[in-house]
């Protein structure tokens, strides 16, 4: 039988190179929430004096988001965004480096996603006080972080020798390939209807305060920009479906990881945007706000049946409970000094006295 041969690839499609553009995306997408997070920090650190658990957890997001960004970034410079072709052409070790850094790369995308949408959840908890917003935030978090930190996991677990996964010359039994990609976009689509709920809440949270309404639309907008992070997840998950039925990995892998890079990125700034009007109103003094927005962005603190606050506690700060929040909520109107009785809560009426010094001049 005489040998065939393949046909010779052109120059056209051993030139495209996609690294440089997938460089770009990476740090374009976390310099900016570095730059967010950074000034939150200073806002709620300095400013503020609220530093709290979703502070700490964006900055772990943003540190797996930096890792994330650098793994890929070493890949690139292997190779990561051209064809495959030339990569075994050039060392076909960098193959093998450049599957063990995406394997890497996909844990730490993960794990920035899922802690970057959590701090935002957690925010939220500092404003809510419907106990039922409360019931479905905890799900949320708990729901997020449960399948998100298992896909993680699965990344290296698909096969008995996790060095298969990126070394294909290393016999392993392993799960079918469908099972971790059927997961992974089931992973996907749950992330971004999440990012959509967590956009929706604030808008039944902030229209309750007592705040004028252009105040209340410019906050809850403010507060929904994860609507974007869930357009992006969307995206993203597409071309994951994409890329299972692709074996031209090094090139068909980096529109995944920059969608990707953009849906974390996204999360983190629209969860901190909420949090710099402290340093708004510290850089212009002169707005009119006024000191309504205090709800959003002071630290509340809820006291539970158990007396325990759900969050540490802020030095100088006092306990209150939801109907006592409640009826300083509405201390702008007549209501909380009127009425006897707000939202369970007894208030003393207010009384007026009014003195009369009554003075007689004698006829001279």
């Amino acid at each position: 039988m005489a040998a065939t041969s393949a046909a010779p690839l052109s120059a056209e499609y051993l030139a495209e190179d996609d690294s440089g553009k997938l460089i770009t995306v990476m740090w374009v997408s976390t310099v900016l929430p570095v730059i967010f997070v950074c000034l939150r920090v200073y806002a709620r650190l300095v400013i503020r004096k609220t530093f709290g658990w979703d502070d700490g957890i964006a900055i772990a997001a943003l540190v797996c988001l930096i890792g994330y960004a650098g793994v890929v970034t070493a890949a690139a410079r292997l190779g990561l965004g051209r064809h495959i072709e030339v990569v075994l052409a050039t060392n076909p070790q960098h193959l093998i480096d450049i599957a063990l850094l995406a394997q890497i790369s996909q844990t730490l995308a993960i794990m920035a996603c899922t802690l970057g949408k959590t701090a935002f959840a957690v925010t939220l908890l500092r404003i809510v006080v419907q106990r039922r917003l409360i019931y479905v935030l905890w799900f949320i978090i708990v729901s997020m972080n449960l399948i998100n930190v298992l896909c993680a996991i699965f990344v290296f677990v698909q096969c008995d020798d996790p060095r298969h996964l990126w070394n294909q010359a290393i016999p392993s039994k392993c799960w079918p390939t469908y099972v971790f990609t059927n997961f992974s976009l089931f992973v996907g689509a749950y992330s971004g209807a999440q990012d959509f709920v967590l956009a929706l809440l604030p808008w039944f949270v902030i229209m309750k305060l007592q705040m004028k309404t252009r105040e209340k639309l410019a906050v809850a907008l403010a507060m929904s920009l994860g609507i974007f992070a869930g357009v992006t997840a969307v995206v993203k998950t597409t071309f994951l479906v994409n890329l299972s039925k692709k074996t031209d990995f090094t090139l068909a892998l980096p529109p995944l990881l920059m969608w990707a890079a953009a849906e974390d990125g996204l999360a983190l700034v629209a969860g901190s945007i909420p949090t710099l009007r402290p340093l708004y109103k510290a850089v212009f003094p002169g707005t009119s706000a006024g000191d309504s927005y205090k709800n959003v962005d002071s630290y509340q603190l809820r006291q539970p049946r158990n007396n325990g606050p759900i969050f540490g506690v802020v030095k100088g700060a006092s306990h209150i409970s939801a109907h006592q929040r409640g009826a300083e909520a509405d201390d702008e109107s007549d209501k909380s000094i009127l009425d006897k009785s707000y939202s369970g809560v007894s208030l003393t009426n207010i009384k007026k006295t009014t003195d009369v010094n009554v003075s007689y001049a004698g006829s001279q």
